[in-house]
């Protein structure tokens, strides 16, 4: 008898055991701010407003349930403001006058922002802006396009952007990139080119580590670039869209300094020039098909160097 109440007590506290690991799993994903699957295009909201005529009861106020809801007529707005305890309750709403439509909504908990407060356009009353409060504390921000696709969104901690920033292209609702924050400070960059990653890099409030770029579209690489103390530092080597190394050019503290390559498609050096403080040698050379090595003038060489890769000029560039 003994033993069998041990076995159950056994069972007992590994069923407790499970479903408390399961539960702080759930608790875990509920409130992390990271995306847990890359979302490679926008979603779409359902979101249907009150209309109206449904709420406004022809302005009267009056007692609902265990809440006062006041409502009023402004010069262009008309507004409905549930209340309890002298306090905001429930979901406020704002209409315009002249057309009916809805301005904006928001959900209060004890006088304080709790749940969604939505932001609807003039033009058309649809929704442009959602944010998501708990205990009146900001969390997410999320930005729509006119046909209902999330474009834009915005993880917050303590009032400072915290997790995954998600941006998709306003027309197609194609994904564009992904900002990782770190209690306001951007710890990683990734933006993409028709589903696919285009461009990755670390930051830590600036760039560090080896940033690498695709060509738009494909998983053929395009660019490796390292980075040290927010600067270029170390060999940035560029391919072309068969893979071949096409150049190579050595940084320091974000100015060429030492050799620069351009290869044939078989590995072979092409053109050799050297770089001191972002400035190129007066001597360089070419390397034949047949490997024979010849002096190129300067006019050769400053053209040589106009085709050596440039840094990108996207808006990141500033990171």
């Amino acid at each position: 008898m003994k033993n069998i109440i041990s076995m159950k007590k056994k069972e007992t506290y590994g069923l407790f055991t499970v479903c408390l690991s399961v539960l702080i799993l759930f608790v875990l994903n509920a409130c992390t701010s990271q995306p847990s699957i890359l979302q490679l295009h926008a979603e779409k909201a359902n979101i249907s407003p009150l209309a109206f005529k449904t709420v406004w009861k022809n302005g009267k106020t009056e007692a609902e349930a265990d809440r006062r809801v006041v409502r009023s007529e402004g010069k262009y707005t008309y507004d409905i403001i549930p209340k309890k305890n002298g306090k905001k309750e429930g979901v406020s709403r704002r209409y315009d006058k002249t057309s009916k439509e809805i301005r904006f909504e928001v959900s209060y908990k004890n006088g304080l922002r709790d749940g969604l407060a939505r932001k609807y356009s003039p033009e058309g009353g649809w929704l442009y802006e959602e944010t998501l409060y708990k205990n009146g504390e900001k969390l997410e921000v999320r930005e729509y396009n006119q046909k209902s696709e999330m474009v834009h969104s915005t993880p917050w901690l303590n009032d400072q952007k915290h997790g995954v920033e998600q941006k998709f292209s306003y027309v197609s609702g194609d994904l564009t990139y992904r900002l990782t924050y770190d209690h306001g400070t951007v710890k990683k960059l990734v933006s993409y080119c028709k589903g696919k990653t285009e461009v990755q890099m670390q930051l830590d409030g600036c760039r560090h580590g080896v940033e690498k770029a695709w060509y738009c579209g494909t998983a053929i690489l395009e660019r490796e670039t390292p980075y040290l103390y927010c600067k270029k530092n170390g060999l940035e080597k560029k391919y072309d869209k068969q893979g071949n190394l096409l150049y190579t050019v050595t940084y320091r503290n974000n100015l060429k300094e030492g050799s620069a390559k351009e290869y044939y498609p078989d590995g072979r050096i092409k053109y050799l020039l050297v770089y001191h403080d972002d400035k190129p040698d007066e001597v360089a050379w070419y390397y034949s098909t047949t490997n024979k090595k010849e002096r190129i003038d300067y006019n050769t060489l400053q053209r040589f160097s106009e085709r050596l890769p440039k840094g990108f000029d996207h808006w990141w560039q500033a990171l």
